[in-house]
């Protein structure tokens, strides 16, 4: 059985035998060479998968189409194959990557390394777009560009399913990571986060902490990761018979930035972080390992030391937060970059591929951030 990887896709057999007509001569240039429904039946594929070698053919001067006629070869279609080798005539394979951050910073490089090398190994290439506040328009120009398929990192829950939608009916393969997506014709890839928000629960029990706070500048509803990892710290509680109350929750409706760590005056970053410490707070898990670092940098520029006086958790096990020694969850970004190569692999050789929904294990990494609760007066 011939490896996944090295089966043809059918709109490219498709191109292959029209050039080779051309080649020998086996048209005229006055009726037309073929239409949609003709190689739909011919070859077995959908209509969509016909559109697609036509499409292709067209851009590179080849074909040209009438509508309600068919497809003509073009008077100059000879000197594009004169110039161009056989072997040549397919559009690049671009598959692109929208992300809402630069991957220099956490794990999600280690992510974009593996999907680059096993896009590569298969003749594509990928294109990386950050798109901060612009996920819409970005997306908008990814549509013009012919791709072979997206790769979406959203920053929350909405997705802008009615662009993805032109994709899915341009046949290019679309998967959305890190946020869960409940669309069943959309692959997805996402860490357990909800085992990760279980596991640091546990783990700061086992302590013996009991007044935990989950501290996240995301709001919940708009973000699946953090709202799955607050839903296992619950579960946890909920399990040892302990009641959740408000008190183990906190939104910082703000974006932080080092300096919301150092700044004496006037800085309610600071004060809301004395205010956890003063009402008895023993431990905080933070939405992330980011906020984790600020938190900790914050803390102990005001005398406030980590763990001696309350314990620190993360998310992620980034490379960055390393000198902090931080309690955190490890997500697997190779793995997740393996899941994404092999779905596009797969399913651009293959239109009928079954959409993927993924969850990859993650692991606690129990470092020295978290120890014992202080005692209370």
């Amino acid at each position: 059985m011939k490896e996944a990887h090295l089966i043809k896709p059918k709109y490219e057999i498709i191109k292959d035998d029209i050039l080779a007509r051309i080649l020998k001569n086996d048209f005229s240039y006055s009726e037309p060479l073929c239409t949609e429904k003709q190689l739909s039946e011919q070859y077995q594929v959908s209509r969509i998968t016909a559109k697609h070698a036509l499409t292709d053919l067209e851009q590179i001067g080849v074909l040209y189409r009438k509508r309600g006629v068919g497809s003509f070869v073009a008077p100059n279609a000879t000197n594009h194959l004169n110039r161009v080798s056989l072997a040549k005539q397919t559009v690049s394979k671009m598959v692109s990557f929208l992300l809402p951050f630069d991957i220099t910073k956490g794990g999600m490089i280690k992510t974009v390394e593996v999907v680059n090398n096993l896009l590569n190994a298969n003749n594509c290439i990928m294109s990386i777009y950050v798109s901060g506040s612009k996920e819409k328009a970005n997306l908008q120009l990814l549509l013009s560009q012919n791709l072979y398929g997206l790769i979406y990192y959203p920053e929350r829950d909405k997705i802008h399913l009615d662009l993805l939608n032109e994709f899915i009916f341009m046949n290019i393969p679309v998967i959305v990571i890190d946020k869960t997506v409940d669309c069943p014709y959309i692959h997805n890839i996402v860490s357990d986060n909800f085992e990760g928000g279980k596991l640091l629960g546990e783990h700061l029990l086992e302590l013996g902490h009991r007044n935990i706070v989950f501290f996240t500048t995301a709001p919940l509803e708009e973000t699946s990761t953090v709202r799955n990892r607050f839903a296992g710290f619950l579960y946890t509680l909920q399990k040892a018979g302990i009641q959740a109350s408000s008190s183990n929750f906190l939104y910082y409706p703000h974006k932080l930035t080092e300096e919301d760590c150092l700044k004496e005056d006037n800085n309610p970053f600071l004060d809301t972080l004395r205010t956890l410490y003063q009402s008895g707070t023993t431990a905080i898990i933070a939405e992330n390992d980011h906020i984790a670092r600020l938190i900790y940098t914050a803390y102990q520029s005001i005398g406030i030391h980590i763990p001696e006086d309350i314990s620190l958790c993360g998310f992620d096990n980034d490379d960055a937060i390393s000198n902090f020694d931080l309690t955190t969850i490890s997500q697997d970004f190779s793995r997740i970059g393996e899941e994404i190569g092999r779905i596009f692999i797969q399913s651009m050789d293959n239109p009928d591929y079954p959409i993927q929904k993924i969850t990859i294990p993650v692991k606690l990494l129990s470092r020295s951030s978290t120890t014992a609760p202080r005692r209370l007066l």
